[in-house]
């Protein structure tokens, strides 16, 4: 996206945008707020991989990383358009529907029970667009076929790189 910036800090990335994003994620303070910056894809292995893949104004970011036997996800979607709340929200309910079948798809599910050590954030999901559209937009499937597509690409060479791969 034009005005967006990627950079490494410490073991994660940070996303900058000379205007801000209009964001939601599944973290504190990160519920339909307008930024300049945020921070995702950190690791506990240096030698994980980030993938990207982009098509029609949107990018999508994906990490996976095995650690202390889970499985821990990163997901950024980049949307190059303004977009209202419940637009927002059924995109991150794709997304969360993408990792679930796609974990499905190559085994690679977390079988115990949730961590108060590593935390629970086994998703890290961020959905940022250009900004809020004030209308409601006219639901348009093919927004969510296409997130869902890009998502599922993403995610599949993400564990394709840990040596998981589609039945």
């Amino acid at each position: 996206m034009d005005g967006v910036t990627v950079s490494k800090k410490g073991n994660g990335i940070i996303f900058k945008s000379e205007n801000p994003f209009y964001i939601l994620a599944n973290r504190d303070y990160f519920d339909f707020k307008y930024i300049n910056e945020f921070d995702n894809h950190y690791y506990n292995q240096p030698n994980l991989e980030r993938i990207l893949v982009e098509k029609d104004g949107i990018s999508i970011i994906s990490t996976v990383e095995f650690f202390e036997k889970k499985f821990f996800t990163n997901i950024t979607v980049l949307l190059d358009v303004d977009l209202d709340n419940v637009t927002l929200l059924n995109i991150y309910r794709t997304v969360i529907e993408t990792i679930s079948t796609v974990s499905w798809q190559v085994n690679a599910i977390n079988k115990d029970e949730l961590s108060n050590k590593l935390g629970n954030y086994y998703n890290m999901i961020y959905i940022a667009c250009t900004g809020k559209s004030e209308k409601i937009i006219s639901f348009d499937i093919s927004l969510f076929y296409e997130v869902k597509e890009l998502v599922e690409d993403a995610l599949t060479k993400s564990f394709n790189n840990l040596g998981y791969f589609k039945k």
